[in-house]
């Protein structure tokens, strides 16, 4: 940049007495080579800062994190006890895993109020941070989503299920909670096969035991769960709702 500068304005008996440079002509300004890039750069470092910003908040809006978890982390993930710890421990392990860009699968089953949604959410928003590509959404609403698509002039089932099959991370939660009629959860079995197929992580977090999550997936597809590694997360203690918990 200040070869540029030297090369297209004439030069000044002046000296930059910061750069020990010799300065030049630009119109009616002596500027020094060296304080003109610096200034370029700066101004490139702030604009690129911009984009990212505005990439950042693009990212974060559409994974669809819940406004009650838009600042639960693993920070802030109350542990009392071992449980709740190996559970974080293995939710912050399978974001570093999905940061390298290893697949994983994880699947995190327990009674309402243990976190399962505030962990969910950390992960969601630790791999949106790294510029990773997450979705967060209930078992119920995605099923309704598809389902609804036909309705739109531009939209049908099968690019609904692919909009699900692109993200890095797709969090499914809720499973098995309000989805039980057949053809909805059908929806929701072709969106996971779907991205077995493309490769993707897929997160589930379920009210259900791990046995019965296990026979509602059925034997085909929780095979191809386990295919790249599949990660278990229980949380066996009671509701922590309940006295301001988790």
């Amino acid at each position: 940049m200040n070869a540029m500068i030297s090369m297209n304005f004439p030069q000044v008996q002046a000296f930059c007495a910061e750069h020990c440079v010799q300065m030049v002509q630009a119109g009616p300004d002596q500027i020094c080579p060296e304080c003109a890039k610096n200034a370029v750069n700066k101004n490139n470092r702030e604009h690129q800062k911009h984009v990212d910003q505005m990439v950042r908040e693009l990212h974060f809006g559409g994974a669809m994190i819940p406004a009650r978890h838009k600042d639960s982390g693993f920070r802030n993930y109350k542990t009392v006890h071992d449980g709740q710890s190996n559970a974080l421990s293995s939710c912050v392990d399978f974001a570093k895993t999905i940061i390298a860009r290893q697949k994983r699968n994880l699947i995190m089953t327990g009674k309402t109020g243990t976190g399962k949604t505030h962990l969910s959410c950390a992960t969601a928003r630790t791999l949106l941070s790294k510029g990773i590509y997450v979705r967060y959404i209930t078992s119920e609403d995605m099923a309704n989503e598809i389902a609804n698509a036909w309705k739109k002039p531009d939209d049908s089932e099968s690019s609904a299920v692919y909009r699900f099959s692109e993200y890095d991370l797709l969090i499914v939660d809720e499973y098995g909670l309000h989805d039980r009629h057949e053809n909805r959860l059908q929806l929701v079995h072709k969106v996971l096969y779907s991205r077995y197929d493309a490769g993707k992580a897929t997160m589930i977090v379920s009210n259900m035991t791990a046995h019965e999550l296990q026979k509602d997936l059925g034997d085909r597809l929780w095979s191809r769960f386990q295919h790249d590694g599949l990660v278990m997360v229980e949380c066996n203690w009671a509701d922590q709702r309940v006295g301001g918990g988790v």
